[in-house]
This record gives C-alpha cells, structure tokens and sequence, in this order.
C-alpha cells in the first residue's frame, strides 16, 4: 500500500515551491527498501517509505542528515543530495540528486547505449579510484562514515564508476570505530569488490575458487594500501580494458 502512494503522490521541490510534481507521471528509475527513485527533467527524486522513529531507528536519511549532506559535502564521485522534497502538507518526504544516465543499467541492454562496466579502461578505474579517494577523505574529515556500499550503489556514467545512496552514512557519527580507518576500508572495499564482480565474469569458478576470490576482497579491504598498490599494478596498462585486466588478476588469485 505504500509503493501505491508513494508512485502516486503529489510533492514539491523546497527550492520551487510553486511547481508541484505528480510521481505517477513520472518514470520510475530505481527502488529499494528504503524508498522509489524517479526521473524528473534532470534530477532524481527518491521519496522515502517508512516514518521518521523507523527511519532514525534504521539509520536511515532524516531531515537532519540531509541538510548536513546537503550545506557540507562536496563530493566527486558519491552522488548527494542537493534538494528537500515536500508532500502537500508540507511534510519532508524525500531528497532530490542529480540525475545519473547508468549505460550499464538492465534497461539498456541491447542497446547502442549500453555499456558493460567491464569495457571501460583501466585508466577509467585509476581516475575513480583517486576521485574516491579524496571524497571518502572529505566524509571523514566531516565526521561521516560510509556505510551499505553494495551492488545497487555503483553507477557507470560517461565518465565510469559514481556511487549513489547515502541513506545509511552514520551522521552525527555516533560510534567507537575510528572514522578515518573504516571510511578507508570501505573505499577499498568498494573497488575491490567492484572487481570481484568483474572476475565473477571472466570463467566459471569452483566453491575453493570463489572462497579464494573472496579471501583476497577482504585482504584488499583491510590493506591500507590498496588503491597505491592497485594504481601502480594497472599503471602499464592503462588503455586496456577492466575486463582484460579483471581476468588476469583473478588467475593470478587462483593459481
């Protein structure tokens, strides 16, 4: 019942408030557990399921976090926030981003548009590897840790890999963990990972084989320099592509 209102839903933008959008003209673009994403012009609108004690129970987005995401981040490649969505009454409802074209979404397969992940270059993943870097270095520097980066997160634009969902980022940071130790494991984890998917690829693999795969992600996750290391191995080969490169890896994983 609440997918039903929620694509059914008149709202505002708190920016212009005299334009009401209507969802169920628009067209659903993602959704989750979390909340639907919609296209509107050039900006994504993700209205939010639950209310605002189950929301801040979950660690969810609230109103708080995302003015916070909102006036002090300024990231390259972690899309935020950068409006605050109204229903009628006047209720925060949901946040609006900057609309990403995903080439490798499952939407455009079979496409001239579309784009596997795989066929971008290795200097493709040395540039967002950086970029990430100094972005994942501002979350800590504003005392934000990145959480939940899985497989929905990632986005290959033009310019390759962005990553989407800031729901579950903790702020206020309220835990024991040393902000900038996990916000560098989870930067490396998500590269890592982003190449296990791509290993994953590259043949069939035994159950010893995959644990093998999966030893070497957390290896890569708790090595503080990875992406150094990674920068460097793949600096030889920069115009090949992440497939060419994801295939002789893994064999060198499993040998």
């Amino acid at each position: 019942m609440e997918n039903k209102k929620i694509k059914n839903k008149k709202i505002v933008l708190q920016s212009n408030l005299e334009n009401v959008i209507n969802t169920s003209q628009l067209e659903k673009v993602g959704a989750g557990h979390d909340g639907i994403v919609f296209q509107y012009n050039n900006i994504a609108l993700k209205l939010l399921k639950y209310d605002i004690n189950l929301r801040k129970e979950k660690n969810l987005m609230t109103f708080e976090k995302i003015l916070y995401f909102i006036n002090e981040l300024t990231l390259k490649r972690i899309v935020k926030p950068i409006d605050i969505i109204l229903d009628l009454e006047g209720v925060f409802c949901g946040y609006a981003m900057v609309f990403l074209n995903n080439l490798a979404s499952e939407k455009k397969k079979g496409t001239s548009e579309y784009k596997d992940p795989g066929d971008f270059l290795c200097s493709d993943l040395d540039c967002a590897s950086f970029e990430l870097s100094e972005d994942f270095t501002i979350l800590t520097n504003k005392k934000v840790i990145a959480k939940d980066v899985n497989r929905g997160s990632y986005i290959y634009t033009e310019n390759f890999m962005k990553l989407c969902d800031l729901d579950k980022f903790i702020y206020p940071n309220n835990t024991a963990l040393s902000i900038s130790d996990t916000n560098q494991k989870m930067l490396n984890f998500t590269i890592a990972k982003f190449l296990y998917y791509e290993m994953l690829k590259s043949g069939d693999f035994t159950k010893s084989e995959l644990k093998l795969i999966s030893k070497w992600v957390k290896k890569a996750t708790n090595n503080i320099m990875f992406i150094n290391e990674l920068s460097k191995e793949i600096s030889t080969s920069l115009t090949e592509p992440i497939s060419e490169y994801a295939k002789t890896k893994v064999k060198s994983i499993i040998k």
